[in-house]
């Protein structure tokens, strides 16, 4: 289940004082492990300022791919706790606390993206893809090689699960989106060794497909394409106006079950039946 944008909306009859101060959680649990996996997360001293004209919670995570679909267990559970931040904490107010269910029947099937609305004092708009037969890549690393990066309009970095052919599907279905960073003008916090600090890095792309990743300054832009890899690390460069940027991807795969690690010790792509079962000992005569 890939997320693509959580967006808070005005719900019929509610409106809401613009710009609002936004904080707390969004979560996911799926039957892989039922611990929260972290979609948003922002303290009341470090809330969100939301307005009319950017009314999208910047994602920081999932620290893992999001299962909707298990041998056991295929639901998905979205747990959604913000509040908008007052002039002291006894005048915070909820905007929505919640959780909901999805099945995996529940969610539009052939790779379509789609929007799901959850109602509280607010409309939460989750949009989101199930993605058959996919892999997991983490950007491990965007990081500046060579020159400055030209951070005079900002920087904003995206990246899109790509089908193997562009033309897929007689072009119906555009690529979803997933904001990987996007700083203000003259604001790019750059690390020692050049690494640059990201939302997000957990993306899932489907197992023939590919993971392109593009970045915009003003009018400068950039981008490098990865085919999907069922392990290992992509590395690829890209140039940004003056200043070269080294990409760094690494790739996994899918995880149904904890036990399937914790007890079969791996796991093989699609195909339960074939994993090595639990060792046995077998007691012979010594004779």
């Amino acid at each position: 289940m890939q997320v693509y944008s959580i967006k808070v909306a005005e719900r019929e009859g509610f409106t809401l004082e613009w710009p609002l101060k936004v904080y707390g959680v969004v979560a996911a649990r799926d039957s892989v492990e039922y611990r929260h996996n972290l979609l948003f997360y922002c303290t009341r001293d470090d809330c969100q300022i939301l307005t009319k004209q950017d009314p999208f919670l910047h994602l920081t995570v999932p620290s893992r791919a999001i299962m909707s679909g298990g041998i056991m267990e295929p639901t998905v559970t979205i747990e959604v706790h913000l509040k908008l931040k007052g002039t002291v904490e006894s005048k915070d107010r909820t905007l929505i606390g919640k959780a909901f269910f999805y099945d995996e029947k529940d969610l539009d099937s052939g790779d379509i993206i789609s929007t799901r609305v959850l109602q509280g004092l607010c409309e939460i708009e989750l949009c989101c893809e199930q993605l058959e037969h996919s892999h997991q890549a983490t950007i491990l690393g965007v990081r500046v090689v060579r020159g400055s990066l030209p951070c005079g309009n900002g920087i904003k970095i995206v990246c899109s699960a790509l089908p193997e052919d562009k033309t897929e599907g007689g072009g119906k279905r555009p690529a979803g989106c997933i904001l990987l960073l996007d700083s203000q003008a003259g604001d790019m916090r750059v690390g020692e060794e050049g690494y640059l600090d990201l939302l997000r890095q957990v993306v899932s792309v489907k197992s023939r497909g590919r993971l392109e990743i593009l970045m915009k300054a003003g009018e400068i832009s950039g981008s490098v394409v990865f085919p999907t890899k069922f392990s290992d690390i992509s590395r690829e460069s890209c140039e940004l106006g003056s200043c070269e940027v080294e990409i760094t991807v690494a790739w996994s795969l899918l995880v149904e079950k904890q036990y399937e690690i914790s007890v079969m010790g791996a796991i093989h792509p699609y195909a339960w039946e074939s994993i090595p079962r639990r060792p046995i000992m077998k007691l012979v005569d010594a004779c």
